[in-house]
Formats: C-alpha cells, sequence, structure tokens
C-alpha cells in the first residue's frame, strides 16, 4: 500500500451553500416529494373511481361486496404500480437528470415489488369474491374466470408472468441466471401489462361501461406507453443521426480497457465529468442491447474516452470491436458530477474500474478544490490512467493515495475508519465526497465518512453496475 502525506495546515471554514439535495424517505430510499406524488396519486384515483363508479357503496354488501372492494383496489394498485415501474425503468430525460439513475432503479424496485404483491392480491381476492357470488369453490371459481371471461386467460397468463419477473430479480436466483437471460424475462414486463390491461376495461365494473373513468384510464395507459417508447425509441432514433464510431482499443491494465469513440456527432454533445452513456455496438451479437459505461475523461471534439472492466462476456466483447465499428450512445445520463460540490473541496474515492468517472470528476475540479483522490485496488498493476492522475492531481493541488491489497488485508485493516480519514484528511468535514466502487466498498466509505463528519447531503455516489 503506497500512500502520500497530506499538508495538515488549518483550512478555514467553507461557507459555501450546500447543493440543495430532494430529501429521501428513510423506508424506500427515494426523494420524499416523489413518495408524497404516488401517495397523492393513489388517493386521488381510488377517490375518483370509487366515488365515480360505485366501488365505496361495495363496503354495504356484505362480505362479498366486502372482498369485490379489496379486489378492485388492489387491481387498481397493480396496475398503478406496474405503469410507474416500466416508466422509470424507461429513463425519462427529465426524470433521470433530476433524480439520477440510482433513485429510479430504487423506484422501479418498489413499483415491481408493489405490482407482484398487488396482482396476487387482486387475484386471490376478485376469485374469492367470484367463488362467493356463485356459490362454488375457490378453485372452481378460478377455472371458470379464466375461460369463461374476455380477456382473463391473457390476466392469468399476465399474473404468471409478473411472479417469473419478480422472481428473477432476487438477488440470489438473479445472480444465478446470465444477463442476458434476466434482460429478456424483464421485457416480458411490458407482454404482462399488455395482458392484464384487456381484462381491465372489458370486465372491471369500475370501467366497463363507457364511464368518464373508463377513458381516463385509457388516455392515462396511452400517456404512460408515448413516455415509454419515445424514451426507449426515440433515444436511438436521435443517436442514428449521430454518426460515431470506435476509433481505437486500447489496454489500460490488467482486465481494464478502453474504447475510444470519434465522429462529427460529438460536436452536438454537451457532457460532464462523472456522467454515463448506454453504448450499443452495431456490431453482430451486440446491437440488441446497450449497456451504461461512465467517460473516462473529458470529451473533445477528437473523441470521447470509455474504460471498461473485462468482466462478462459483454464487456470482453466490446474490447474485442475493431476500429471502425458503428456504435450508438444514449445519452449522457447521470447527476454524479462536480456541480453538486458547488466549488467545495472534495474528496474523490475509487474502487477497481471505479476510476472511470472518479478520473472524470477529477478533471472538471479547480485547484481550489485541492481534490483528495483515494484509489483502492487489488495491486498496483490494476490501477488504470495512473500516469494521468497524477499529472491531473499535481495540476489542482490535490492528493493521490493508492491503497493497493487484498480483500482480506483490507478488512482487517479498514483504511475509510474515521480516525484514519480524519489524520489523513482533516478538513474532510468540510469536504464533498463523491464515491464509485463495488457496493461493499461505497458501504463501507460511507459509513467511515459520515462518522467522521460529512454531512450526508455532501456524500455522493454512483452505482457499480446497473
Amino acid at each position: 500500500m503506497s500512500t502520500e502525506a497530506l499538508d495538515h495546515a488549518s483550512v478555514p471554514n467553507m461557507t459555501t451553500p450546500a447543493v440543495r439535495r430532494l430529501p429521501r424517505s428513510r423506508i424506500t430510499g427515494l426523494p420524499r416529494q416523489a413518495v408524497t406524488a404516488i401517495a397523492l396519486s393513489v388517493v386521488a384515483i381510488t377517490v375518483l373511481f370509487w366515488v365515480a363508479a360505485g366501488g365505496l357503496g361495495l363496503f354495504g354488501q356484505g362480505s362479498t361486496g366486502i372482498v369485490q372492494a379489496l379486489g378492485q383496489l388492489t387491481g387498481l394498485a397493480a396496475a398503478l404500480a406496474a405503469m410507474g415501474g416500466l416508466l422509470v425503468t424507461a429513463r425519462p430525460a427529465g426524470l433521470e437528470r433530476r433524480y439520477g439513475l440510482d433513485r429510479m432503479l430504487a423506484a422501479h424496485r418498489w413499483f415491481g415489488i408493489t405490482a407482484v404483491f398487488t396482482v396476487l392480491a387482486h387475484t386471490v381476492f376478485d376469485t374469492w369474491a367470484w367463488a362467493e357470488s356463485s356459490h362454488t369453490n375457490w378453485f372452481s371459481a378460478f377455472a371458470a374466470l379464466s375461460t369463461q371471461q374476455a380477456w382473463m386467460m391473457g390476466a392469468a397468463v399476465g399474473t404468471a408472468l409478473f411472479v417469473i419477473i419478480g422472481s428473477t430479480s432476487y438477488r440470489r436466483l438473479r445472480q444465478a441466471l446470465s444477463y442476458e437471460t434476466w434482460y429478456f424475462i424483464h421485457l416480458l414486463g411490458y407482454l404482462a401489462v399488455i395482458l392484464a390491461f384487456g381484462h381491465q376495461l372489458t370486465l372491471g365494473s369500475n370501467f366497463a361501461g363507457g364511464t368518464v373513468a373508463r377513458w381516463w384510464w385509457i388516455a392515462l395507459a396511452l400517456t404512460t406507453l408515448a413516455l415509454v417508447v419515445w424514451s426507449r425509441i426515440g433515444v436511438i432514433v436521435k443517436s442514428l443521426t449521430r454518426p460515431l464510431s470506435i476509433s481505437a482499443v486500447v489496454a489500460e491494465s490488467r482486465g481494464i480497457g478502453s474504447i475510444h469513440v470519434a465522429g462529427p456527432g460529438l460536436q452536438r454533445m454537451r457532457v460532464s465529468g462523472g456522467q454515463y452513456f448506454m453504448i450499443r455496438p452495431l456490431a453482430r451479437g451486440l446491437w440488441w442491447q446497450a449497456h451504461p459505461f461512465s467517460v473516462s475523461a473529458a470529451p473533445t471534439t477528437r473523441g470521447i474516452r470509455f474504460t471498461i472492466k473485462a468482466s462478462g462476456e459483454d464487456s470482453q466483447a466490446l474490447l474485442r470491436l475493431r476500429p471502425g465499428t458503428r456504435v450508438l450512445l444514449e445519452g449522457p445520463y447521470g447527476t454524479f458530477t462536480t456541480d453538486r460540490a458547488r466549488g467545495r473541496r472534495v474528496v474523490l474515492v475509487a474502487g477497481g474500474v471505479g476510476i472511470a468517472p472518479i478520473r472524470a470528476l477529477l478533471e472538471d475540479c479547480n485547484a481550489g478544490q485541492q481534490p483528495v483522490v483515494i484509489v483502492r485496488v487489488s495491486a498496483e498493476a490494476d490501477l488504470a490512467h495512473r500516469a494521468e492522475l497524477e499529472q491531473l492531481v499535481e495540476s489542482r493541488n490535490g492528493t493521490l493515495h493508492v491503497l493497493a491489497g487484498s480483500r482480506a488485508f483490507f478488512s482487517a485493516n479498514d483504511p475509510f475508519q474515521p480516525a484514519r480519514l480524519r489524520a489523513v484528511i482533516p478538513d474532510i468535514a468540510q469536504r464533498d465526497v463523491f464515491i464509485c466502487g463495488p457496493h461493499a466498498m461505497e458501504s463501507a466509505v460511507i459509513a467511515g465518512v459520515r462518522k467522521a463528519g460529512v454531512a450526508t447531503d455532501r456524500i455522493h455516489r454512483e452505482e457499480f453496475s446497473v
């Protein structure tokens, strides 16, 4: 492990106002404004449909009416959650640039969990109500609903798809699947929503009969569909108008390489260090999906660079692409930029290939920010862009610390303990901290810097993977 000593001279109190950050819910991790908006939407739509369509009156019709009302309520919740999940995973530019990818992925997880459990509850309650009203058992009622009612077979298939998608989101099961398998399974979410939508309009009492509620719901679904299509397909169409291709592929360190992209389309791009693009190579076997990679250097009219770790089949395939291969860049995305520090001094922490956005962030820092850069790697040979880091740090009155060693070594000798951080960075409590690396490392850094006095709204992290 090699480090450089820091100047321990006293640092004046920084008076620059903190960046305005959206406070998060402690339960969901989402911005409180987003949680409030979701809650108000649920309440408003519940009141609209129950009062306008007579759903509230079901509670006065005995146990069967109550069960039917619960079935309608959980059905509405399932549909809203499904549309919300599709919307945030489509990454509309306005939402992504306000909340960032991390929060939108957190929202997608919560929408997904809600959709799976509410669609199961909806199935149980509706089947229960049908069984009571037809004086039959639950299994006979389910069979009758599935085979005799319009769109109900499609709804049953949609429910099964929701359960499969939810199951593959379980961390252990997801890790057992290849990315391609997981990705294709999740694409079935679109089919699940379409299959479920038909029975809402033909069988759901809230929507049947051409009521205002029916057309309002159709408008809501069409609006969601338009936003998803534009966010998913519109960016591809836009990227097709920017002719870009790979100009070089360079080995940087052990298992890490960079691809350089060039073309006249770069002249119309405005990119900040720390942002990322979805890269879609127009090459056989790779064109059908895009992968997120951060820029590792400020783009110029001559090119833009992405640094990639060869950790999977797709990333290895990217590093084997030949110069001249056409690529589509969707973006830029991300809020992991130095703007969030508002000129305050910074600490930049990278783990492994997390050096890519950190290297680009460093380029956007000024000498007054005196950046302290901490890079955690398994061995010195694993550090990419070292010469560039040293030159940038020196030109910005900063310091570079390279922590090289095994996981076992750092488990027993945690370099991010509060006392050690304060000893090496005396003014850490007045700095903003930017972190990008594996989840375990990010968690250790966040815990350490918080205890060292760094305010929560001055800690900025970028997920290591999507």
